[in-house]
């Protein structure tokens, strides 16, 4: 009785070992397993944080070393944007699919986590693919008795069917929309030495603030020069002090920028030493171009150098005892340094 029971158990665990069986396949043969190449601009996330991404949202790790599907994800920076690129490659190192991402911000982070879910949802795309239909597992039902050859002679019998397996489809990686062109701000402070503006390179200090799009930006700053004088053997001289704002539109391309200058501000003359001392404004009005270069440092900060060439559109003389000592030139110049912050 003991052994009959036995044997009805090994049976029941035998049948549904195998009908368990090809659940449990198909779960392990929709895992795809993939080679990362990933490369980002300074301050963003490493590899481990999209990884992590990825293994959070598929379930499983797909990232192996030597699998056949090579994956290359790039980030860098364009001027006061980021952009993302994800690349699929076969086993034989040819493209089969990209997908391109952009944020006008600085938030790589961000673009990181947007990124390594859109990689989740294609290794998944890919290997759905990739799995063959499987066939469904019945219990054998009784047959009956097969026909004697006396009764059947030289009956054909039926072809047996195969499960043949669906070729793969095509996945095509889909472009997701990107991150928007909201602009970025900035905030900051510089400093500058001009040239041509008064009879020696005077410094400047100042502050500005900037709101920049993908491909172009624009600037607002605040500028004083710091005093000097200029003076004659006998000690007499004439003091000078320029305040002026500036503004400037700018093509970026990269870390790179192209800008149009215009300044506006004043001239502050006083006469020193002198019998007579006098004052005077004079209007500062200076058109021209400027190149620039930024650097971004972490996430948010960055700092530039600039160069501009100008031209002053009203000239002015500086006199002492009616005597001309200095008058402005057509055209000056300024270079400068600035350190701020950005703003997504």
């Amino acid at each position: 009785m003991i052994a009959g029971y036995t044997g009805r158990l090994v049976c029941l665990c035998a049948l549904w070992l195998l009908l368990l069986s090809p659940a449990q396949a198909r779960a392990e043969a929709k895992k795809l397993a993939v080679t990362l190449e990933y490369s980002a601009a300074p301050g963003c996330p490493d590899a481990a944080a999209l990884e992590t991404v990825v293994v959070e949202r598929l379930g499983y790790d797909p990232f192996a070393d030597g699998a056949p599907d090579h994956i290359v994800v790039r980030i860098t920076e364009h001027g006061v944007s980021l952009r993302g690129r994800i690349e699929w490659r076969d086993a034989t190192g040819n493209w089969a699919g990209d997908q391109a991402f952009q944020m006008v911000s600085s938030d790589c982070l961000g673009l990181t986590r947007t990124m390594g879910l859109a990689l989740a949802v294609q290794i998944q795309l890919l290997a759905d693919a990739r799995t063959p239909p499987q066939a469904e597992v019945t219990p054998p039902a009784e047959t009956a008795p097969a026909p004697s050859s006396a009764s059947a002679p030289n009956q054909p019998s039926a072809p047996h069917a195969r499960n043949e397996p669906a070729a793969p489809a095509a996945v095509t990686l889909a472009r997701l929309p990107s991150p928007g062109s909201r602009p970025a701000f900035a905030l900051g402070a510089g400093l500058s030495v001009g040239f041509g503006m008064t009879p020696v390179p005077v410094p400047f200090g100042g502050v500005f603030g900037a709101v920049a799009w993908q491909h172009f930006s624009l600037e607002l700053a605040a500028e004083v020069g710091v005093l000097s004088t200029t003076r004659r053997a006998d000690g007499a001289g004439v003091s000078q002090q320029l305040l002026f704002a500036s503004g400037a539109g700018c093509a970026l391309l990269g870390r790179w920028s192209a800008c149009v200058v215009a300044n506006a501000g004043e001239v502050r003359l006083n006469g020193e030493n002198v019998d007579r001392p006098t004052s005077a404004r004079v209007p500062l009005v200076q058109v021209g171009g400027r190149v620039g270069v930024t650097q971004l440092f972490g996430q948010r900060a960055f700092l530039s150098a600039h160069a501009d060439a100008l031209l002053n559109l009203n000239r002015w003389t500086e006199s002492l005892d009616d005597i001309p000592i200095w008058s402005a030139p057509r055209f000056a110049a300024s270079i400068g340094v600035a350190a701020g912050v950005r703003f997504p």
